[in-house]
């Protein structure tokens, strides 16, 4: 245990302030490990768990670091009645369009799933139906909605409303991320990315696959608790081990899947989700949940903005590739 934790300490760069806080570290180090074998041991689907870079954390220091509170007053969902399709697609991965910007870090320090969920859907949503590549300003989001206390959580549907009351949002590079909270800035003459309103999903997972596949990414709100210690694979707990009762974190959906039937098993179906973690952590920043019976919460809150054809006004079906 000793060599894998220095392993761990070089791996992720990781230093202690002192002898004590490295002990103390260890001990934490040596907990998890034991926890990500009870987690592959109780695991239903094809994840992998075991060392991450979020190794040295208590399971509260994690929720402390990422989680948001629970939504006390959630909308209610106001999706326009849209005709399914006969044969929803098996599958879909807007990665493989090129809609989907680079998977983005949102640090220790500031409770910001929200903002980069809601920034990544509306970059996804511009390439999508105007083909037009941008990158908006997450910490315009964090500075202008809710006040001063943005970086200890908030909800993509207030930063969506943020985007239309503010005519849209500026460039990150004018706008850059600070991983903190700031005054809301007012530039004058930015360029700016704005959205035609956003919608409240209802919470059944085959409308969800329905909007995906025919319009693009969703956000969603689920319970982040077996993402700690991810490594691979499709997520599959039970109620219990991750409740749909605790949603504490947001990320983008940009597709979905199922992995091949195993002899005397079904096709395991699958959401494929962009975290906002950075690229070191997970499927190169992204991971995979288990898609059909609301696990960790994922159909509760799905959210997307609403970015319409800029000739003729109107969210075409654009295919997704498979």
């Amino acid at each position: 245990m000793t060599q894998l934790f220095q392993d761990f300490m070089v791996q992720y760069n990781k230093s202690y302030r002192s002898p004590k806080e490295t002990h103390h570290r260890f001990k934490v180090f040596v907990q998890n490990f034991k926890v990500s074998h009870d987690l592959q041991a109780s695991e239903l689907g094809t994840a992998e768990y075991g060392v991450t870079q979020f190794s040295d954390l208590t399971e509260r220091e994690f929720e402390e670091m990422f989680g948001i509170p629970h939504p006390i007053e959630a909308p209610t969902h106001n999706w326009m009645a849209k005709p399914l399709r006969a044969h929803l697609a098996l599958s879909c991965d807007w990665r493989k369009f090129g809609a989907i910007t680079e998977v983005k870090n949102q640090g220790k320090l500031c409770r910001s799933c929200w903002a980069f969920a809601a920034a990544s859907n509306i970059e996804a949503l511009w390439n999508i139906h105007r083909r037009t590549p941008r990158n908006v300003s997450v910490q315009e989001l964090i500075d202008c909605t809710g006040g001063i206390d943005s970086c200890k959580g908030g909800y993509v549907w207030d930063a969506f409303l943020t985007v239309i009351n503010r005519s849209g949002l500026s460039s990150s590079r004018l706008y850059p991320y600070a991983e903190k909270d700031q005054r809301c800035q007012h530039y004058h003459k930015r360029v700016v990315t704005g959205i035609e309103g956003y919608e409240i999903l209802p919470r059944d997972e085959r409308d969800m696959a329905e909007m995906v596949a025919s319009q693009g990414p969703v956000t969603a709100l689920f319970n982040m608790k077996p993402l700690q210690l991810y490594k691979n694979g499709v997520i599959r707990r039970t109620t219990k081990d991750c409740s749909k009762d605790h949603p504490d974190h947001f990320a983008l959906i940009v597709g979905y899947g199922q992995v091949p039937r195993q002899r005397g098993s079904p096709a395991q179906r699958y959401w494929i989700i962009q975290n906002s973690w950075g690229k070191e952590w997970g499927e190169k920043g992204y991971f995979r949940l288990h898609r059909g019976d609301n696990a960790c919460g994922i159909a509760m809150y799905a959210v997307t903005a609403i970015v319409k054809n800029s000739e003729t006004r109107s969210e075409e079906r654009v295919p997704c590739p498979r």
